[in-house]
């Protein structure tokens, strides 16, 4: 295999230009006025947002792009760009493995990295862009869902020098880690996900045997799929033709991926998102800059195609469920088919936890580190 190459961000000037052309004749839909119809992204905040993209510095961006040491490293005919930090001496470091979601990236864990390489804990911390997400690629003429992107980062985690390792998600990064805990078991020192996607039917009896606060946490989730979830059915059958729309259309992608979000959010005592205008404007910037929001979107489709498995999961396993998280599933739900070793309510966050509460991510995540075998 290829030894990892240096790798370093610079955005095309062709391509910012072009970006701010497209930003300036962009054409305004005819939208409701009011921001709490329900029916997608706010006008102020689509016309903050997009300001703030015609103002956006592409040079600052690179430092925060490329913030952290990044390599690259052809995986199965695919190139996978990873994030790579080191801390401790070699012979203690722990490997940890972080896996983003969709519409996130590996940009969502800068602050919970440098908060890692000052915790004192010696650790090997890899974090990828997921296959098709950012700066790493994929093939598009077969499909590539979760538990195929699990074997891949294992053979990248292998690559690297690690033949067990500690491995966190969230939101598609918790279903990857979770099909690598059941198919992987023997690579795995332990399994973290802030998010355990795992709907509560109708007319189930957990809906009357859970706490008061479980059932609150249902309803939350009742609420995400009878009102929330309309781009997975969007994603998950037609993400070439959405792909065609957001690719050319920067104003488009703004609204699609700031929506999510503003929506997804944990808020902070104000009660305003904690997923800053920044955050969203490195992320959508990112999208665009590597034209990937038709790969990362295809994910949903491979998914729907070849659905998880619902084996129990060996491996010890960290649960973290934020107050803001979008799916909140109850202990007893989970308990079956996780081995916790570690539970926590943390006090604030919500579904992009390490980038709204990175101090409050990188605690659990220490703590779960503590109690593995």
């Amino acid at each position: 295999m290829s030894a990892p190459a240096p790798f370093r961000f610079a955005a095309e000037a062709a391509m910012v230009e072009d970006l701010k052309a497209r930003l300036r004749n962009a054409r305004a839909a005819p939208v409701a006025a009011d921001p709490d119809a329900g029916m997608g992204i706010a006008p102020a905040d689509l016309a903050r947002l997009k300001a703030g993209f015609e103002a956006f510095d592409w040079t600052a961006f690179e430092g925060r792009a490329n913030r952290h040491p990044a390599l690259t490293l052809p995986i199965r005919g695919q190139t996978m760009h990873f994030v790579r930090v080191t801390t401790g001496a070699e012979a203690e470091r722990l490997p940890l493995l972080l896996l983003h979601g969709w519409p996130g990236s590996y940009l969502e864990f800068g602050d919970a990295i440098d908060l890692l390489i000052t915790s004192g804990k010696p650790l090997d911390i890899v974090c990828p862009s997921l296959p098709g997400y950012g700066f790493s690629t994929r093939d598009l003429e077969s499909d590539l869902p979760p538990r195929g992107i699990g074997d891949v980062m294992v053979e990248l985690m292998a690559a690297l020098g690690h033949v067990r390792f500690v491995v966190q998600g969230g939101d598609w990064g918790s279903v990857i880690a979770s099909e690598m805990g059941r198919f992987h078991a023997d690579r795995l020192i332990g399994v973290h996900v802030n998010m355990v996607p795992m709907m509560v039917m109708p007319g189930d009896p957990i809906r009357e045997t859970a706490t008061e606060t479980e059932k609150q946490w249902i309803a939350r989730s009742d609420r995400m799929r009878m009102d929330g979830s309309g781009y997975q059915a969007i994603q998950g059958t037609r993400p070439q033709t959405l792909a065609v729309g957001l690719a050319d259309s920067p104003l488009g992608l703004l609204a699609w991926i700031g929506e999510k979000f503003i929506a997804w959010s944990g808020r902070d005592e104000a009660g305003k998102p904690l997923a800053r205008d920044q955050h969203i404007l490195d992320g959508v910037a990112l999208y665009w800059a590597t034209n990937c929001i038709g790969s990362s979107v295809r994910l949903y489709r491979d998914m729907f195609r070849n659905p998880s498995s619902q084996a129990p999961i060996e491996p010890p396993c960290g649960i973290a469920v934020y107050p803001y998280e979008v799916m909140k599933t109850p202990r007893q739900l989970i308990e079956p088919r996780y081995n916790i070793v570690h539970w926590s309510e943390p006090p604030m966050g919500g579904h992009f936890a390490a980038m709204e509460v990175p101090d409050l991510f990188v605690a659990d995540l220490l703590a779960f580190l503590e109690v593995l075998p």
